[in-house]
């Protein structure tokens, strides 16, 4: 028998100790990365729109926005309005009857000319050239079709010349002694072609520097394919600095007010028409017309779906078909508008202000929409543009007077106004700005009304008279609403980013927990003496004896058999279980 002692060693710290650390530093970093990425989502988005979405000679939007020929093809279609009983103009009771021909379809194409950026104030200055290119196989009819409408070029100079001299007037009347209220002309003459007439000739000769049409011909695009003099010079913000400004227009033709009309509607404002800020509200968007020479503003009128992408519509109403836009200004402001010469005091006003039914019962309320009337305002829905077509008489409606006074449709026959088929509306998607579809229709309407001096026009009515109407659809292309759908996604993404992050870290110090928590009950149980075997103890205490036992079952009976059975080491507790094991059996 032999003896051996157990031997003490040092406590020293485990690997899976300096494991558990680390994890658990991680899981808090997961929690705070987690929570940072959740409630700065907002914040990341509006920096990767203000990366992506502003005009640089570099961005994505430059190549579509300096030529649209890239682009699916934009369509302008014509309608034209056939007089069809010219002869009974004069006749009481009798309706002019108006038969509507076409649509004329033109693929359009736009161009920036001279396209320069101002650093300095992060704007982009261009002319735009528009190109029309006929498509016959989407044209009901041809442009050698006749058309009989009135000789706007006739009324057009009776108009110009009401407040001249008795002479001149007679001398005009005199002139339009063998000519009709109306004329016949093919659709090519009307709209690009052009043909020629004796007044404006005369016009011309006779204008001694008023404001008088620059051509030899009239048509109503004549000399504008191609031409970048028609729709003038613009000066936009590039939304570089700030992309709330983005396609913001602040100059056009050199000046930020408009000469044609007086403060505060001669201001230049809105957007130019191809960008709009992002983060649209349920209220109003402006549009600056380069062809009506005065903003337009489109009101909410209800939220749509494009491809999946929602989008909140915007429709022209009374704000523009009404001459009803009234804003609010501090009082010395509105004392004295008509000397404002600039755009400082405009955009100091309150647009969101409730206004009173009647301007009397405030005086700083601003009706700016009878400005646009040059003195003379009109039934609703019609809009006064005379000021910017050299005086012609020119008002414009929508389609078939669709929102305007019933008076002004129930003087013709055929005139049958629809929403679907009539409404101006825009469509933007509105967190980021980016037009879903644009949809531009407008009616061209010539003022007929009696002359005390001109023969030819003393016994006719008096009444606003269709010529055509036009319209310019533009939709957004699949590629557009796919990246639309993947940009509007990234604050989800993020969000859902971050609440992933802090989950995955509240787990991983939960499982640390848990592990901790197991580790000291077992360590707990050891102590205690819990599910674990005893053993024996020497009297010594800490030491325990080493014996050499037979652990073979031999015959008990034959007690002086020799046993050279190999023997084999057993503690004392398994000494002792043998040794009461055989005292049983030989009792």
């Amino acid at each position: 028998m032999r003896s051996t002692a157990r031997t003490e060693h040092p406590v020293t710290m485990k690997p899976w100790a300096n494991k558990s650390v680390g994890l658990g530093l991680l899981g808090l970093l997961l929690i705070i990365f987690g929570t940072c990425l959740y409630l700065l989502s907002p914040v990341l988005f509006h920096h990767i729109l203000q990366k992506e979405i502003p005009l640089t000679p570099t961005s994505k939007a430059f190549e579509v926005w300096n030529n649209t020929v890239s682009l699916p093809p934009m369509y302008l279609k014509i309608h034209f309005f056939n007089w069809t009983n010219p002869e009974e103009l004069m006749i009481r009771g009798k309706k002019p009857i108006l038969e509507e021909v076409g649509p004329y379809v033109f693929r359009e194409i736009r161009e920036k000319v001279d396209a320069t950026f101002h650093p300095e104030n992060n704007t982009v200055s261009y002319f735009q050239r528009r190109w029309w290119f006929f498509e016959p196989k989407l044209t009901n009819g041809s442009l050698n079709d006749t058309v009989t409408q009135l000789n706007s070029v006739a009324i057009s100079a009776k108009h110009k010349v009401r407040y001249w001299e008795p002479i001149v007037q007679s001398t005009l009347s005199y002139m339009l002694s063998t000519s009709n209220v109306y004329i016949t002309k093919t659709v090519n003459e009307l709209l690009f072609a052009g043909y020629d007439d004796p007044l404006i000739k005369l016009g011309r000769l006779a204008g001694m520097g008023v404001d008088i049409p620059p051509f030899d011909k009239f048509g109503w695009f004549y000399m504008r394919n191609g031409s970048t003099m028609f729709d003038g010079h613009f000066n936009m913000d590039t939304g570089v600095r700030d992309v709330g400004e983005f396609g913001v227009l602040k100059k056009w033709n050199y000046r930020d007010t408009i000469k044609f009309f007086k403060s505060p509607c001669n201001i230049v404002e809105g957007s130019a028409g191809e960008f709009w800020p992002p983060y649209r509200r349920k209220d109003e968007i402006v549009l600056f017309s380069g062809d009506l020479c005065r903003p337009l503003t489109f009101e909410y009128a209800q939220s749509t779906y494009h491809s999946g992408v929602k989008g909140y519509r915007y429709v022209l109403g009374e704000k523009s078909l009404g001459n009803n836009t009234r804003r609010r200004y501090p009082h010395e402001q509105a004392k004295y508008i008509e000397q404002t010469t600039t755009t400082e005091d405009f955009f100091e006003a309150d647009h969101s202000a409730e206004v009173p039914d009647s301007l009397d019962e405030d005086p700083d309320v601003v009706n700016i929409g009878n400005c646009f009337c040059n003195g003379k305002c009109t039934p609703v829905g019609l809009m006064n543009i005379s000021a910017c077509r050299y005086g012609a008489p020119v008002f414009l409606s929508l389609p078939h007077f669709y929102k305007a006074d019933p008076s002004l449709r129930e003087r013709f026959e055929g005139l049958n106004p629809d929403e679907q088929q009539h409404d101006f509306f825009i469509t933007l998607e509105p967190t980021t700005g980016i037009p879903l579809k644009v949809s531009a229709k407008m009616q061209v309407n010539i003022l007929l009304e009696p002359s005390k001096t001109v023969s030819l026009f003393k016994q006719v009515p008096t009444m606003y008279f269709p010529v055509m109407w036009f319209s310019l659809e533009v939709e957004g292309t699949e590629d557009l609403f796919d990246n639309l759908r993947k940009l509007l996604s990234l604050p989800n993404v993020f969000m859902y980013a971050g609440a992933f992050l802090i989950l995955a870290g509240i787990l991983v110090i939960c499982v640390l927990a848990l592990l901790y928590l197991l580790k000291r009950h077992r360590a707990g149980a050891i102590a205690t003496g819990k599910n674990v075997k005893l053993r024996a103890i020497s009297p010594a205490g800490d030491k325990s004896e080493l014996m050499y036992v037979d652990k073979s079952v031999g015959n008990e009976e034959d007690g002086h058999a020799r046993n050279d059975r190999k023997l084999y080491p057993s503690s004392i507790e398994c000494f002792n279980m043998d040794l009461q094991s055989k005292l049983q059996h030989r009792k």
